[in-house]
């Protein structure tokens, strides 16, 4: 298409959502479950309450973060495929202020329960363990913690305020600009303090291990399940009306492509650290694997890597499937299942080492933090434009085509 045709073409506002109030009241439902199975399952058992809970909390703190991390390289690269999909992305960002409440509840309530290294008896005597204590103290890791948070959404909001803001009139170019600075101080903050969020929610519940490369390993699948995330909610506002003049099967393939390259990345990634563990083959390294593959565990390992890496990869390697809204859908449910299964094994092995505990416990928490994910974005796409109208890439990227 010519950039005649480009510039005479008129491109139709979809508005805000409406009619969402069925949708509303579903994720309202799903909170309420989501209280009351946490703590009814805090009196049966505080551990496995916890454990259910982090494996949530973080769960929804990653899928919100890979969409900050998209919408910042969208800036920052001006990108023009992804414009009418952006703002789906910005929604999934209005979670992160609930990231601050999730952690303070976790730290204040959970830490306990979780993390052996709060126990000073615990620590006491062991080499290891006192040596990592300028680190892993109670003071420290409520300082960084807040702090993290705190950048994340003053960040985010930013990014996300001048966006909107070129809807009401705001100069697009100068949007553009200033993003693209705000993207870059986003990213390099991101890239620190991400990684030691999942050391310290995540890779400290094993307070001996040591890795080098579990950062880039978590963000690998919480990129690859935010682009779950992403294709699903595209798919339903395409069928809903919203998307499908100005998406089509192309945009599709580009979030699939995404999707395909970090299941790839993240089984790079995880196999890495497998290998140097491996060949290293150092105690206090080792363990924790050999937890992973004892009898209760080995073939729940066997799984996740056939589960979160050749399903996915099989499933998106055909250029067909990929542009198949139906298939994708599929293909999105099972990453995010998988993505939660990963999440109980890295967790659940320092509770249960005979094996994964599952239940209508896990399945309540896990409805509760989505149907506050689901209720704010939904909130969001009310309340602002599902397509950024005014972004000057949004013409470019509605005749978007492969070559």
């Amino acid at each position: 298409m010519g950039s005649a045709h480009h510039g005479s073409m008129d491109i139709q506002n979809p508005g805000k959502l409406k009619g969402a109030g069925a949708l509303s009241i579903i994720f309202g439902l799903f909170i309420a479950v989501g209280i009351a199975g946490f703590l009814f399952a805090l009196k049966a058992d505080a551990e496995r309450a916890w454990a259910s809970y982090l494996r949530s909390h973080f769960f929804f703190l990653a899928v919100s973060m890979g969409a900050a991390v998209f919408v910042a390289l969208q800036w920052i690269t001006t990108s023009m495929w992804s414009a009418p999909v952006r703002r789906v992305a910005e929604a999934f960002t209005s979670y992160i202020p609930v990231i601050l409440l999730s952690t303070v509840v976790l730290l204040a309530f959970g830490a306990h329960d979780l993390y052996h290294w709060t126990h000073p008896d615990y620590v006491k005597g062991d080499l290891i363990l006192e040596g990592k204590t300028g680190y892993l103290n109670m003071k420290f890791l409520w300082i960084r913690s807040l702090v993290f948070v705190g950048l994340w959404i003053l960040l985010t909001r930013v990014l996300v305020k001048r966006s909107l803001g070129v809807d009401h009139g705001s100069s697009a170019k100068s949007a553009y600009q200033a993003n693209r600075v705000t993207g870059v101080i986003f990213l390099m903050i991101f890239a620190l303090s991400f990684t030691f969020t999942a050391i310290d929610q995540l890779k400290s519940l094993d307070p001996h291990w040591f890795s080098t490369m579990f950062g880039v390993y978590i963000f690998g699948g919480a990129f690859q399940t935010f682009f779950a995330f992403l294709a699903l909610t595209v798919i339903f506002l395409r069928k809903a009306g919203y998307l499908n003049q100005l998406t089509n099967e192309n945009h599709l393939h580009d979030i699939a492509k995404l999707m395909f390259a970090f299941t790839v990345f993240w089984a790079y990634t995880g196999f890495s650290q497998y290998m140097l563990i491996w060949y290293a083959n150092m105690p206090e390294e080792t363990g924790y694997y050999l937890l992973r593959f004892n009898p209760g565990w080995e073939k729940h390992s066997y799984f996740l890597f056939a589960g979160k890496f050749v399903v996915p990869f099989l499933a998106l390697l055909p250029r067909t499937f990929k542009r198949s809204e139906n298939w994708l859908a599929i293909v999105s449910v099972w990453i995010i299942f998988m993505e939660n299964y990963e999440y109980n094994w890295l967790i659940q092995p320092t509770f249960f080492k005979n094996g994964p505990i599952f239940g209508w416990s896990e399945v309540a928490i896990w409805l509760g933090f989505f149907g506050i994910f689901g209720l704010l974005v939904v909130r969001f796409l009310k309340k602002n434009n599902v397509v950024a109208i005014n972004d000057p890439m949004l013409k470019e990227s509605v005749f978007h085509h492969h070559i």
